[in-house]
């Protein structure tokens, strides 16, 4: 009997200092480690766009003046200078008789002389000679020195100038006889058919 109650007291001590055992011992956590998220690796400057750089504006081409670009005035030259190179090139040598002080005679230079097709013809048939009688010079035309009195007076064949403007056209500068006078403001339509006339002769 005696016998029987250690063997019981030992199990019922086993089975306590087991329980025991199990109570103190550490619980396992539940909650997870924490792990360090891997950090996003900095974009480099290969990946950025490059900024369009803006082209540089192309320089513009300088334009001559108009005086110096072909048939877009017409080429007035001195007495002198316009009949010996009327002379060299065989044409016609037109003469614009003028004043300062003539209203019509800037008119007609304005509307009539800066007409397209007025300075075409007149700069591939013709040479122009602008002469103001007013104005003391001398003027060598047909192998003759001449004041400006003495040159309105070939031009008119010893006549008189039929006013301001007159236009004197000179074919056969050779033969002073030869030149033709149109007094007057002309109109361009109206100049243009006198041009004609003298191209067709």
């Amino acid at each position: 009997m005696r016998k029987s109650l250690y063997v019981y007291f030992f199990i019922l001590l086993s089975t306590v200092t087991g329980a025991m055992a199990f109570a103190i011992q550490p619980k396992p956590s539940a909650t997870k480690p924490k792990t360090t998220a891997a950090k996003p690796k900095p974009k480099t400057n290969a990946a950025k766009p490059k900024p369009k750089v803006a082209a540089k504006p192309k320089p513009k081409p300088k334009t001559k003046p108009v005086a110096e670009k072909k048939d877009t005035v017409i080429k007035w030259y001195t007495p002198s200078e316009g009949y010996a190179k009327a002379l060299k090139e065989k044409k016609i040598l037109v003469v614009d008789v003028y004043t300062d002080w003539c209203y019509w005679c800037k008119v007609m230079d304005k509307e009539t002389y800066e007409n397209k097709e007025i300075i075409l013809k007149m700069n591939q048939y013709f040479v122009g000679v602008k002469f103001n009688p007013e104005n003391e010079g001398n003027h060598t035309v047909n192998g003759q020195v001449l004041s400006s009195e003495a040159l309105m007076q070939l031009l008119t064949n010893g006549g008189r100038n039929s006013g301001y403007p007159t236009t004197y056209f000179w074919k056969t500068l050779e033969d002073n006889s030869t030149i033709s006078a149109y007094p007057g403001y002309r109109k361009v339509d109206e100049f243009n058919g006198i041009l004609n006339n003298w191209i067709n002769k």
